[in-house]
């Protein structure tokens, strides 16, 4: 009795590109999403809607991350005044930059949003 053995050809799955920080580029059609990528909640929703332009996804994600950290960190009595000023100082300088065409990466917070980019 002859077995007949079926190869099974091997599924190809697409592999989902790493993004890096050499891929965050700036593109000055999308400059305004850019800008806008640096308020918090409306940058939650540039990372979830933006595909193509890692730029725009990079600053949603930062400020994103920055706003949940300040939320959090706002409950703190008398120390939330002043978490909340340098949110809002931190926000206008990546807006300024972003206006500009430069990237503003946030201390410590740079390697969380590319994280974030990825598993998204």
């Amino acid at each position: 009795m002859a077995e007949e053995t079926q190869k099974s050809s091997p599924k190809v799955v697409a592999a989902k590109k790493t993004v890096t920080m050499d891929d965050v580029k700036f593109n000055e059609a999308n400059k305004t999403k850019a800008i806008l990528a640096c308020f918090g909640f409306i940058g939650l929703i540039m990372l979830l809607i933006e595909k193509d332009d890692q730029f725009v996804r990079y600053m949603g994600a930062q400020f994103t991350i920055l706003a949940a950290i300040c939320m959090v960190l706002g409950f703190i009595p008398f120390l939330n005044i002043v978490i909340y000023l340098g949110e809002f100082v931190l926000v206008i300088i990546g807006a300024i930059k972003a206006s500009k065409g430069e990237r503003f990466d946030l201390p410590l917070i740079k390697d969380w949003a590319l994280k974030l980019i990825n598993a998204i």
